[in-house]
């Protein structure tokens, strides 16, 4: 390890130093980064920190950090001119440490975060690295010395190398006031006389964390049948399952797929009375805003990816043990189809009177 690497990671920090902050997964997980992000801006304020993220996280976290920058990720052939005036911007900027908030266990991931540290060119680079990732850093922190797995833990315990405390382990998020304002007109003019609301989120990135869409429809016919108003979110990759449910249960339930900015989904989430969702974006959103969450899990994911938030959180699983499917979207999911809709209607009423 070189002087300046044993500097940073003692927490020597200078002033005038130009720190990055480096997170271009999903929002879900740039959510779980919230926690050390802010502690290293609350605790190294001799320090000019920027984060960099992906365009569509930016609208999630713009009220929670001082400098972002959007960097279009992964990138591809349309996009590449302009990924590579983002690159060549930040590169000018002259960051004298770049912080990665996140493992990567896949070689193209490591490849291309190597170009991006590559062409931003930082003085020292520091990241986390497991026996199932790569040592990508001029300095490693490795996740082994964590007592916890779970994804904000092991950001916490890396900055806590570097010699910095944390203020908090909860994610939180809060909506602007133009986004709730138009939820509640909304709810006036859509759902009067139908509250409590619950929101369903049947999507997600992984195929694999997704409860059945019909298991989704059994659900929403049983939240109707109690009187609670049901709207259900989504982007346009959620449409036609969004469309499938509202068919199953008819006018008792609100299709909002591709019809809501990532604001407006906070917005509304800050005024409903519960949420339901699979592993994903929306439901670490959910959480960071303290709305009662009901989430859907695999039972091997619990540990590591669960949300965190101020509010009640029930995170559910089946008791049937996954089959290692390496995540494909391909067959039946049992670990998340043996998850009956029974089991979580009860959740969901628990967390609306509890």
């Amino acid at each position: 390890m070189t002087e300046q690497a044993a500097d940073a990671a003692g927490g020597g920090f200078r002033a005038g130093t130009r720190g990055l902050l480096v997170q271009l997964a999903g929002f879900g997980d740039l959510i779980m980064a919230l926690p050390a992000i802010e502690s290293l801006q609350a605790y190294s304020t001799n320090v000019h920190w920027t984060v960099v993220t992906r365009p569509p996280n930016c609208e999630v976290v713009r009220d929670r950090v001082g400098d972002l920058r959007a960097l279009n990720w992964p990138p591809d052939v349309v996009h590449a001119s302009i990924t590579a005036r983002q690159l060549l911007r930040l590169r000018r900027e002259r960051f004298d440490v770049a912080i990665h908030l996140y493992d990567i266990s896949g070689l193209k991931g490591a490849l291309g975060l190597k170009a991006v540290l590559a062409a931003i060119n930082p003085r020292l680079s520091i990241g986390r690295t497991s026996s199932r990732g790569f040592r990508l850093f001029d300095v490693n922190w490795d996740e082994g010395q964590s007592n916890s797995p779970h994804e904000v833990d092991l950001n916490l315990g890396l900055i806590r190398s570097l010699g910095v405390p944390h203020i908090t382990d909860t994610p939180t998020l809060a909506p602007e006031h133009s986004a709730v304002q138009r939820m509640v007109k909304f709810f006036k003019e859509r759902l009067v006389g139908t509250t409590p609301c619950v929101v369903l989120f049947p999507g997600g990135t992984q195929l694999a964390n997704h409860w059945p869409v019909e298991h989704y429809a059994a659900l929403a016919r049983k939240l109707h049948g109690e009187g609670l108003g049901v709207c259900v979110i989504g982007g346009r990759t959620e449409v036609n399952a969004a469309r499938r449910i509202v068919e199953n249960v008819g006018n008792g339930v609100c299709n909002l797929a591709d019809r809501l900015s990532m604001q407006d989904v906070m917005g509304l989430l800050s005024l409903v009375s519960a949420y339901v969702g699979n592993a994903s974006g929306p439901t670490h959103v959910a959480a960071a805003l303290g709305t009662p969450c009901v989430a859907l899990y695999r039972r091997n994911d619990t540990k590591r990816f669960s949300p965190r938030g101020p509010g009640r959180i029930r995170v559910l699983h089946s008791a049937v043990e996954c089959i290692p499917c390496e995540r494909t979207g391909s067959g039946r999911h049992t670990c998340m189809a043996a998850l009956a809709p029974e089991m979580v209607f009860e959740a969901v009423l628990e967390s609306i009177r509890s």
